[in-house]
């Protein structure tokens, strides 16, 4: 199984430990508004016209979706019902929802999570008026506890994925630290992990103007700063702040190495690693 369908499983059944019979999501133009949870449910791909990704307890799982898409959607095998438009979204929206007879139906909105809270300000008003005249505009409820379930377990194919973003860090962090030597600035550090980063085929876990953050010394800002012309001398701590981007999926890993001084053979204080 690819993990968009684990995750569409997953979903099913969370939804039955929930008691919530329908969870709708509702988009546009994700290209320029994508919501978080398309992630789960369509993997990296886009949808342009209003759509509808609708999962229910009882194991439907239907898409809604402009007639050019409707080929895109089947190839995922996600779902199992598809259903395109030439002109509007809404009778075929309304007709679905009418024939499911949902006593709840969970959208994409949040008050505490960002990545539960994809539903636009517009496309609700969309699906209010869509519902007007029927009794499920009143059933709107949020999926935030779906979606918080939905991330937080992780299906076999996300668990590989993460154990792969956390061993290549720390597999750079190796050999950065067989390569750092005396007079070294933080750039050409930092650098040279980027290299490393290209022959792994990672993305950054966030902006690379401070990732990773190379901190060399006293004199060295800790924080969310980008690494400097700061170089390192012996006796310096050199703090590191680093994580990739593997298949969407991310890690940040922190470290702090010890750089002798001479005639040492071991940190004055206990570190993580002591460079010669």
């Amino acid at each position: 199984m690819s993990l968009i369908q684990e995750k569409a499983d997953q979903a099913i059944e969370i939804l039955k430990e929930q008691k919530v019979d329908l969870w709708l999501t509702f988009v546009r133009e994700t290209s320029g508004v994508r919501d978080p949870a398309l992630n789960l449910l369509i993997g990296a791909g886009d949808l342009t016209w209003p759509s509808a990704l609708i999962l229910t307890r009882t194991g439907e799982k239907i898409a809604i979706v402009g007639n050019l898409e409707t080929e895109a959607i089947r190839r995922l095998e996600v779902f199992s019902e598809i259903h395109g438009y030439d002109t509007s979204v809404r009778e075929l929206l309304r007709d679905v929802i009418v024939r499911l007879q949902p006593r709840e139906i969970a959208v994409n909105t949040s008050r505490n999570n960002v990545h539960a809270d994809g539903l636009t300000h517009a496309m609700y008003e969309f699906l209010k008026d869509y519902l007007a005249d029927t009794s499920y505009a009143d059933r709107l409820i949020s999926a935030e506890p779906i979606i918080n379930s939905l991330r937080g377990r992780k299906t076999p194919a996300e668990q590989a994925h993460i154990r792969r973003a956390v061993e290549i860090p720390e597999e750079i962090f190796q050999r950065t630290f067989a390569f750092i030597k005396v007079g070294m600035t933080e750039i050409q550090i930092a650098d040279f992990m980027h290299g490393l980063m290209k022959e792994y085929g990672v993305d950054f876990a966030w902006p690379r103007e401070n990732n990773p953050a190379v901190n060399s010394g006293p004199d060295s800002s800790v924080g969310h700063n980008g690494p400097t012309r700061i170089k390192v001398e012996r006796g310096h701590i050199i703090h590191f702040d680093f994580g990739v981007k593997f298949e969407d999926y991310c890690s940040d890993i922190q470290r702090v190495v010890y750089v002798l001084r001479e005639g040492e053979t071991a940190a004055p204080r206990k570190s993580s690693t002591a460079l010669p």
